[in-house]
């Protein structure tokens, strides 16, 4: 009997966390990713709400990359029935394991400071926060455990690589291809390819797509062509006049300025992407000689990982960044670069004097390394915070990149803001609107039909407005449990 190909939109719907997506057809059943939903305490709880399908019947999970909104749920995965792999890039299948382990420890963690009351502690005092987001940030329950290390480590062995462009039977009449969507190492837009009778309709899933110009990974092709496409739009709502630093010119800047004044530069980082990114442009300066005598501490094990991932699959590389690579240099290791594996070292480091700069996560400044660090600084005249791309509305990061936060409560201590404020624009990992555009049309094909998701509502107005003016496609923005027909 044949059925009309569905697409069930399960997160990232009109939001910008918890992408997971359904494809139906006659003959098989795919989800692609299994994030985590994530921001305010009422959106960790929607981790725990399920969707209402039957994990048993699927035929594949594919996971886009390794990103938590886009992978965190799937130690779910063995506790729902499914049994199944988990297909990915090669990158990703190496990068998905680790990032479900740590996520397991993670969630266990945050159990027991929850019970403790040791929990980590940011927030700003002054001005006071408005009592609605208070009420939004106060936990009255504890926090979700959503699966184990076990499962863990189950859904990680059960992770095949795909190479990129290598079509993939994954049931009668559907099989799929990943193409290189230039976000973080290993991120795949997944086309899916659906042939019923003489009837032949393609799907691609864009995951999110990175930006054009200077990076340390290979610059990404324009979308395959697909009658359907289900498109990110992160950054719809960006103005075309948004403010654009010069990266090398600004780190050029920080690393003069921590010589000249003797004092160490903190760079609040997220560990699998944007840490890649600054410790490449550094690593830049450094084969320039300098960084001489400004040490380089990395703080986060799971940017390290990643570090040695990008290491492991040159040709995933840019020109420049393989140019390194042939000069004998690397561009994610130089000698003044120190990593940090252990609690212990993170806080020697933690309490330094002299030129230096600290990349740590995490980049929302709500927990990890980064808290500590950040205790040390943000109360000294000597102190300098480095924000380096999102920082989530309401929170202690925003207040401080906007300038706004005069004092601030780190660890339980209470502080005056003293320390000195740079943020650097132009570091996103997500294209810009016009960018977008070009992925979409780039390679002359206009598709039937635009899905947007993983962008809020007015991120993806905006874009459809783009695309519309453009193409004049038909822009659907599906909300959380809608079903289209394909």
């Amino acid at each position: 009997m044949s059925k009309t190909p569905t697409l069930t939109f399960l997160g990232a719907a009109g939001e910008v966390t918890g992408s997971c997506t359904l494809l139906e057809t006659a003959h098989a059943r795919i989800l692609v990713d299994f994030g985590l939903f994530q921001g305010a305490i009422s959106q960790e709880r929607r981790n725990l709400d399920v969707p209402g399908i039957d994990f048993r019947r699927l035929d594949a999970v594919v996971c886009t990359h390794a990103h938590v909104d886009h992978c965190g749920r799937l130690g779910m995965l063995p506790r729902l029935g499914y049994e199944g792999f988990v297909l990915a890039s090669e990158p990703t299948a190496e990068l998905l394991p680790m990032v479900l382990k740590s996520s397991a420890n993670l969630q266990k963690v945050r159990l027991s400071e929850w019970r403790e009351g040791t929990g980590p502690d940011a927030a700003v005092l002054d001005p006071a926060p408005d009592p609605a987001v208070l009420a939004a940030a106060e936990r009255t329950e504890e926090p979700p455990v959503l699966y184990g290390a076990g499962d863990a480590e189950r859904v990680g062995r059960s992770v095949v690589g795909v190479p990129y462009g290598a079509w993939r039977e994954l049931a009668p009449g559907v099989r799929m291809r990943l193409h290189d969507a230039g976000h973080v190492i290993g991120s795949a837009s997944v086309e899916v390819e659906v042939t019923e009778g003489a009837t032949r309709t393609r799907v691609l899933f864009s995951g999110d797509v990175g930006p054009d110009g200077d990076s340390h990974l290979a610059a990404r092709g324009p979308a395959a062509a697909a009658e359907v496409v289900i498109m990110e739009s992160t950054t719809g709502a960006r103005p075309d006049d948004a403010p654009v630093t010069d990266v090398p010119a600004a780190l050029r800047a920080i690393v003069e300025d921590c010589r000249k004044n003797e004092r160490t530069a903190l760079l609040p980082t997220f560990s699998v992407g944007r840490a890649q990114v600054i410790v490449n442009h550094l690593a830049r300066l450094a084969a320039e000689g300098l960084l001489e005598g400004v040490p380089v501490y990395l703080d986060s094990p799971m940017a390290i990982r990643a570090a040695e991932l990008c290491r492991r699959h040159p040709k995933l590389l840019s020109a420049d960044a393989r140019a390194m690579i042939d000069r004998g240099l690397s561009p994610y290791d130089f000698d003044s670069l120190h990593c940090l594996w252990s609690r212990k070292h993170s806080l020697r480091v933690a309490g330094r004097q002299g030129a230096g700069i600290v990349l740590a996560g995490s980049g929302f400044c709500d927990a990890g390394p980064v808290l500590h660090h950040l205790e040390h600084q943000v109360g000294h005249d000597r102190g300098h915070i480095v924000f380096t791309g999102y920082v989530l509305p309401g929170s202690l990061a925003e207040a401080l990149a906007n300038g706004t936060a005069r004092r601030v409560r780190v660890n339980h201590q209470e502080l005056d803001v003293r320390a000195s404020v740079t943020r650097l624009h132009g570091l996103s990992g997500h294209a810009d609107p016009q960018q977008m555009c070009r992925w979409l049309l780039g390679s002359g094909h206009v598709p039937e039909t635009v899905l947007l998701n993983h962008g809020d509502p007015a991120a993806r107005a905006g874009m459809a407005t783009r695309i519309q003016g453009q193409c004049g496609t038909t822009v659907q923005m599906p909300l959380v449990g809608d079903v289209v027909q394909l």
